[in-house]
């Protein structure tokens, strides 16, 4: 019986099946890094970032609710509601309670004299935010209404 061993048809089959070895490897790396950077963080927690000088902390909770401090070196805002998950990668913010609710004003009465009045506040509006998971613990909101964009951390 003889051998049909020819060395270099033995060479060219090697040379295909690790080329093909190489492209499926960089196609599984591929792969696994789009899947890696799709993977998909959970919202619930509590996040801090800094906007135009204003300090926004939001706490996200599983049951659906949220509530949100903004404050600055001379004011503070607050407010709270319930948020639900829309696609892609959107939160919708609705607001039910709010502080504060009312503010003082001052209303001249004469070039020298005037008098100070509770005005009261309306309700802020919700809002409507695109997100991306910069990692586990970072995340960008983008309103989508005005396009400004906050970059939150997580609070541990």
């Amino acid at each position: 019986m003889g051998s049909h061993f020819n060395a270099g048809t033995t060479t060219t089959i090697a040379t295909k099946i690790l080329r093909r070895l190489r492209f499926v490897l960089r196609a599984i790396l591929a792969l696994g890094a789009i899947a890696t950077g799709a993977q998909q963080y959970s919202l619930v927690g509590q996040w801090r970032g800094v906007f135009q000088g204003i300090t926004m902390t939001i706490s996200i909770q599983a049951n659906g609710q949220y509530s949100q401090v903004a404050q600055s070196a001379t004011a503070k805002a607050e407010q709270a509601g319930p948020y639900r998950l829309a696609t892609p990668n959107t939160i919708i913010f609705s607001v039910t309670t709010w502080a504060p609710t009312s503010t003082s004003v001052y209303y001249s009465t004469s070039p020298t004299t005037g008098e100070w009045k509770q005005r009261t506040l309306p309700k802020p509006l919700g809002a409507s935010d695109s997100y991306v998971f910069n990692g586990p613990n970072t995340m960008t909101l983008t309103d989508q209404a005005t396009h400004g964009s906050i970059t939150m951390t997580r609070v541990p």
